[in-house]
Formats: structure tokens, sequence, C-alpha cells
């Protein structure tokens, strides 16, 4: 698989997210899902240190703060015609690239998505708008992290 030698901030990946809920009763997540780079930093180590936000379709429960991704947008990704929400309130932190990508056809539909786990990039005003939800995430002290 191929797979990019720096985290692709703006796109989306194929990944084994570990939900905050499980953190403490699993170490690896229980499947694979679309996952949002929203930041690599290549300062604080030997390797880069991608930042991803997790895409379900679970429904957010009150409290929680996620943007329901626009059907249009998942058609694009070649993702499914199910309702999903990406969460700002929680972010995976690992070492790039780290065990835990998956190849991107497990998701997708594209025929870009076949080899590598880079499913694709998130239109740039979208991309904007998340990284904002984000950003009050935090100023709002909901966000937390899940080092892995």
């Amino acid at each position: 698989m191929k797979v990019p030698v720096a985290p692709p901030v703006g796109h989306l990946i194929a990944y084994e997210y570990l939900w905050h809920s499980k953190l403490g009763t699993r170490e690896d997540g229980e499947k694979t899902y679309p996952a949002a780079v929203v930041l690599a930093r290549g300062d604080i180590g030997p390797t880069p240190v991608a930042y991803v936000l997790g895409i379900s379709h679970t429904p957010p429960r009150p409290g929680q703060r996620a943007i329901e991704v626009p059907s249009k947008l998942k058609r694009h990704l070649g993702l499914d015609d199910e309702l999903s929400w990406i969460y700002t309130d929680e972010l995976n932190i690992f070492s790039w690239p780290g065990p835990d990508i998956r190849p991107a056809e497990h998701l997708s539909t594209l025929p870009t998505a076949r080899g590598t786990c880079v499913i694709g990039q998130l239109p740039t005003d979208w991309f904007e708008r998340v990284k904002a939800h984000l950003i009050e995430s935090y100023a709002l002290g909901l966000a937390r992290t899940v080092r892995r």
C-alpha cells in the first residue's frame, strides 16, 4: 500500500480510529473509519505527527460536537450514502504513518483510492469550516485527544 511520506493535511485517510469513549478498554480501533488529517507536525520528534478527526455514521449525542458530512461530498469521495458526521471534539494523534493506516479501497469506490491509504482531498471551504469548528471545540474546553 502506498503511504505518503508526510501526513496529507486536508485529505481523508482510511484509519483504524480509536474513539475517546473506547480509550482504556481498547488499544486499537474497532474498525476502519474515514479520518480527516487536520494537522501535521514535524518538529516534535523523529517522525511526523498526524492529528486526525474521525467520521462516523453514529449521530452526535447531546454535548458532542460534530458536523454532518454533506452527501454531495461523500459521493465526491466515493464514500457510502449513509448519513455521517465528522467529530470535532476529539482527535487521534499518532506518529506517521503508524500501524493503524488502512487501504482506502475498503471505504471508497474511487479508482484513485486503490493501493493507497488516501481516500481523497477535502474541498478547501469545507476543510476550513471543519478546522474552525475544531478550534471552537478547543476554545470551549471540549476537545479531547487520544494519543496512539
